[in-house]
């Protein structure tokens, strides 16, 4: 049985059980984690297994989250949350059929079973959401179909995730639900991710190992809200204790860095190396995001209180994130599968998507 040594939750069993899915995954591994360690039993689905050892209080299951064994735990109320990072997060992909399957039907499927049994269930939306701004000024979560604001999704990727939020919300606050659009998420822990993986760690990465840094041509300028995934996981950890109005929320660090900023990092980070620095054309600049800023008032009123990250602490994160890069080997993932996700590429190599998952 899929969850035989995972014991129901109660009054006399203890804490009770939070449910992540896509716990295997960058931010999962890290939501995972803080849970974990705040206390809270946490059990993580995902089609495979961490590649890490899991940190104590966190059972690892090798299921979709779609599984019927998964859903029936959660309609029988023993979890205190399901907390929903599982999703195909290819920004090019082109599989309208599995997009929509994964990403909205799978997705309200397991809103429903919490639903049904009144479980907390927060889940992963993204910024790629609101396409290109027009404005260089932060977006709010209403703006979405404000033609005067954003173009609304550039990719199949963003549309699905939108669509999810408008099902969600189409159906009323009779639950407590949670989206939360991530803007441009950065760590330790991302390197499986490939061409996906953020662009930030990829431009830290290359400074880092002594590679080139390639860059389009006309993003010097471009400026990205870059979060550290700590600060996504301590706001997910909030949720989970803190009840706030159902919804859709933006989750940045509430400021824009630009890639000209994010170079000056790569040359701190190189330590008197010389920064090789290459600019090639961008071939998609009609579905590239030139501006990505997260407006967190809505946030901030919900947690009574400030959210956004303030920018010298996201400088200090990506020079943690620097740090570990050091002794790393000579090629990352993302050039060996040939496309990142924003800003940089790999050589002769198709243009990356219109923003990071």
């Amino acid at each position: 049985m899929l969850y035989s040594s995972v014991p129901n939750g109660g009054p006399s069993a203890g804490p009770r059980e939070i449910i992540v899915t896509g716990a295997a995954g960058f931010v999962g591994s890290h939501i995972s984690t803080a849970l974990a360690h705040a206390g809270h039993p946490v059990t993580g689905v995902d089609v495979r297994l961490p590649a890490s050892p899991p940190v104590p209080g966190v059972c690892s299951v090798k299921a979709d989250f779609t599984d019927p064994g998964v859903l029936d735990r959660v309609r029988t109320g023993s979890c205190a949350a399901v907390v929903h990072q599982a999703a195909i997060s290819d920004t090019t992909e082109q599989d309208w059929a599995a997009l929509r399957r994964v990403n909205v039907a799978g997705t309200l499927d397991l809103a429903r079973a919490c639903a049904d049994s009144g479980t907390p269930f927060i889940y992963a939306s993204s910024h790629s959401v609101y396409g290109s701004l027009h404005e260089r000024a932060p977006v709010a979560e209403d703006a979405v179909h404000d033609g005067a604001v954003c173009t609304g999704p550039l990719n199949l990727y963003a549309r699905s995730k939108l669509e999810a939020d408008e099902e969600l919300s189409a159906r009323g606050t009779d639950s407590y639900w949670v989206g939360l659009r991530y803007t441009n998420v950065f760590g330790a822990g991302e390197e499986h991710k490939g061409r996906m993986a953020s662009i930030l760690g990829q431009m830290l990465r290359a400074a880092a190992t002594g590679r080139t840094v390639r860059l389009f041509s006309d993003t010097l300028h471009a400026c990205r809200d870059h979060v550290p995934v700590e600060a996504v996981a301590a706001t997910v950890l909030r949720l989970v204790t803190t009840r706030v109005p159902s919804g859709v929320y933006n989750l940045g660090a509430g400021h824009a860095v630009s890639f000209a900023t994010v170079l000056e990092w790569c040359a701190e980070v190189a330590r008197g190396r010389q920064l090789d620095v290459r600019l090639v054309p961008n071939e998609v600049p009609g579905r590239y995001q030139y501006w990505t800023c997260a407006d967190m008032s809505k946030l901030g009123r919900a947690l009574d209180g400030d959210p956004r990250v303030p920018p010298q602490d996201v400088k200090a994160a990506a020079g943690a994130l620097a740090g570990t890069f050091a002794g790393a080997g000579d090629r990352t993932d993302g050039e060996a599968n040939g496309r990142s996700s924003g800003g940089c590429l790999t050589p002769g190599t198709p243009a990356p998507s219109a923003a990071d998952p």
